[in-house]
């Protein structure tokens, strides 16, 4: 089963069409003469903490390329958000996710009464978004599957197993198969600007988001910070769900762009699938807590068509009764091709 299903998402992947990228210079697009897209992978993991415990866990591939025109039912849903309704031209996304969660201790086979369940999801995300040297405005859509289904017990074991780590005891206990669907909405605006081409600065921007669905539902808003050597117009590296990610987008160019980065965030929750159990029957949760923050800090790297991130996370406790609060890192290697 664990085969068909990786075929299945390398098959959606190839699938994607390819769009040539056009210039409208009210919108600031790229140009570019070749039929290309950008490529971006993601990995999450609390392993870069030295942790095995809650967020365990997040894989990303997005493949994002320019249209004239996103598809008909997503232009749709973006025109009913500020800042798409004169947009020219839309960045169309398409990304596949798998995420994992466990308890803080793997190795008991008993249901935790007092801590989150274990549970993963997988999901197709579809965006669309605007981008422009002051600000950038982004409409996702996400359809998935949590439980079973989404195979965390066989894709943990398999790589505990390959890395000798402990074997997860309890995925008996997982959340129920349940489908997802959310839409979200993000905001970014640069408020500072002290940057210029092939020179030293630093900018300051201010952001805020809006999810909805049966798996999240909260609103989001933080600041971020960045530092460094001719800074590229883009709003930070993505970042998985809950977290509103970054821009994403990068241009392709023959200087290279360096910079570090700060930022914190804060939201107010009010559903965690990942947390409260499912929604109709099947496994119940914990206690989720109704406003967590987080602070996370990185560096990216910028030359030609290829791009690497790293952030690190510092979240605070997510349930009632949680142990501690969490960190954990995410490394990002995008290009375009």
């Amino acid at each position: 089963m664990l085969k068909q299903w990786i075929g299945l998402l390398t098959t959606a992947a190839l699938l994607v069409p390819s769009w040539s990228i056009a210039q409208h210079a009210n919108d600031g697009l790229l140009i570019t003469e070749n039929d290309e897209s950008l490529w971006i992978i993601e990995y999450e993991n609390d392993v870069f903490a030295g942790q095995d415990r809650y967020y365990t866990s997040g894989v990303r591939a997005t493949r994002i390329a320019l249209a004239r025109e996103a598809p008909s039912w997503l232009e749709s849903v973006a025109n009913r958000f500020p800042g798409f309704s004169e947009a020219t031209a839309l960045p169309y996304a398409l990304s596949i996710s798998h995420n994992m969660f466990t308890p803080a201790d793997i190795e008991n086979p008993a249901f935790p009464p007092d801590d989150r369940p274990y549970a993963a999801w997988f999901q197709l995300g579809f965006s669309t978004g605007t981008l422009h040297p002051r600000g950038a405005d982004r409409v996702r859509v996400g359809l998935g599957i949590v439980g079973p289904a989404a195979l965390g017990r066989e894709i943990q074991t398999n790589v505990h197993r390959l890395i000798g780590s402990p074997k997860p005891r309890g995925w008996g206990s997982q959340l129920k198969n349940e489908p997802t669907l959310s839409v979200g909405y993000d905001r970014f605006r640069r408020v500072i600007d002290r940057s210029q081409p092939q020179q030293f600065g630093f900018d300051v921007s201010l952001l805020a988001g809006a999810t909805a669905g049966n798996a999240l539902t909260h609103l989001t808003g933080g600041s971020f910070l960045r530092v460094g050597q001719n800074l590229p117009d883009d709003f930070g590296p993505p970042r998985i769900t809950p977290a509103v990610s970054g821009s994403g987008f990068f241009r392709p160019g023959t200087e290279r762009s360096f910079y570090a980065f700060v930022g914190t965030e804060a939201r107010l929750v009010g559903r965690d699938l990942f947390i409260e159990g499912n929604t109709i029957g099947g496994r119940d949760g914990v206690d989720a807590r109704r406003i967590v923050g987080e602070m996370y800090a990185g560096v990216v790297y910028t030359h030609n068509r290829l791009r690497l991130a790293y952030t690190h996370v510092w979240r605070n406790r997510e349930f009632e009764g949680q142990l501690d609060s969490q960190d954990y890192g995410a490394f990002v290697f995008s290009f375009w091709w």
